[in-house]
């Protein structure tokens, strides 16, 4: 392993982040040799309301300090009182100093080696110190933005939960070519091992909230065979992960200027979770403020459920009430919510967020399957009106 403190000659395009690293733990060894309290200065996101906001990827200017050895035995878990209010206020984690050093011992030795590591690699170097994964996660995120970086050029990535199918290419960094074959769906890549992709003669792209409903239309090979043309699903099963968002908002730039763009569409239940859904990967996620600008895909469009798709169905057991955390959260995010509030981006989601509350009903996809067409047949529908939309406005 290399030594921390040394300085890589390695060129590499990690050398700026590595510098920093480097510099803390200079800064580490500088505080032993002169006998003073050692400390590792942390920048923690402020609150923003706006998710996607540009100006809320640079780090605050203000620092928080980790002071180790602890000075007493209570700051061996806490920072001090005002730390504590800043991290109760963020839901960030409190844990030890020593935590602190040894993810940055990884990050260091991962960025030295040039590879890439995923935070569940990181937990299980040293479980008996990170006691949970969530430890980790945090962590990574509080450092990349401290280092005013994204957490890839921490050579850090979440393991992807993602899934895909449908017909494309890709291009690693070493310049093979890899096809991903429709017949299976697969894990999304991860977009640091690749250079490249190529979806010619992709028109549609389709992003799903839940798996059961993925599976049906791939297993239907409605990508292959919509009267929409070609197409790719994508599912990351619930809220999504930076990997899958990640992947496709490569996806989504990945159209050769001379041919048209693929039409993104965004398939969830009709409650507020769905909603939130399809705004972390049209918008982005406050938590990760810093690397919205490059997960996002503003061209995502709603596909459904709307209220029009499913009050046609009130004897259905798939219409359910409120419950009173969805009424929370669907307040929340009205009040809230910047793109949401009254006079929004997003006029259309606040719409159906209010009939929710005002009906005190929601649904979920499967639904869907209850009408005429079933899900497959009424997904094509929508595929081919959104294509017969673009149509008329080119």
């Amino acid at each position: 392993m290399a030594s921390p403190c040394a300085v890589s000659s390695r060129r590499s395009d990690n050398a700026d982040t590595i510098a920093k690293i480097e510099k803390t733990f200079e800064d580490i060894v500088d505080s032993l040799l002169q006998e003073e309290p050692m400390s590792i200065p942390l920048r923690f996101k402020r609150p923003t309301s706006t998710p996607s906001s540009q100006a809320d990827a640079e780090p605050s200017t203000q620092f928080t300090h980790v002071f180790f050895p602890a000075r007493t035995s209570q700051e061996a878990r806490r920072f001090s009182n005002a730390v504590i209010a800043r991290i109760q206020a963020t839901a960030e984690l409190i844990v030890p100093s020593a935590i602190l050093v040894r993810i940055l011992e990884l990050i260091h030795e991962a960025l030295y080696d040039n590879i890439v590591v995923s935070k569940r690699n990181i937990y299980y170097k040293d479980p008996a110190l990170f006691k949970s994964q969530a430890v980790v996660d945090r962590y990574v995120d509080i450092l990349a933005y401290t280092y005013g970086v994204q957490r890839a050029a921490l050579n850090v990535t979440a393991v992807a939960k993602g899934l895909v199918a449908g017909d494309f290419f890709l291009t690693r960094p070493d310049g093979t070519i890899a096809h991903q074959s429709p017949d299976l769906p697969h894990i999304v890549d991860d977009t640091n091992d690749i250079q490249a992709t190529e979806i010619r003669g992709v028109s549609w792209i389709l992003v799903i909230e839940k798996e059961s409903t993925f599976r049906i239309l791939a297993s239907s090979k409605l990508y292959q065979t919509s009267r929409a043309g070609k197409g790719i699903i994508l599912t990351a099963k619930g809220y999504p992960d930076i990997s899958t968002r990640s992947f496709l908002r490569l996806l989504s730039t990945s159209q050769s200027p001379h041919t048209p763009p693929a039409l993104i569409f965004a398939l969830a239940d009709f409650d507020p979770d769905g909603i939130a859904i399809m705004s972390t990967y049209k918008h982005g996620s406050q938590n990760l403020s810093h690397e919205n600008i490059n997960l996002n895909v503003p061209t995502i469009q709603w596909m459904g459920a709307r209220s029009c798709d499913v009050l046609g169905m009130l004897e259905s057991n798939g219409l359910l009430r409120l419950s009173g955390r969805d009424r929370k959260k669907a307040t929340k995010m009205l009040e809230n919510n910047p793109v949401i509030e009254e006079n929004g981006e997003e006029p259309e989601w606040r719409r159906e967020l209010q009939i929710m509350l005002m009906l005190n009903m929601k649904a979920e996809m499967e639904i869907l399957a209850e009408g005429e067409q079933g899900v497959v047949g009424w997904v094509d529908a929508k595929l081919v009106a959104g294509a017969g939309r673009k149509q008329a406005l080119d």
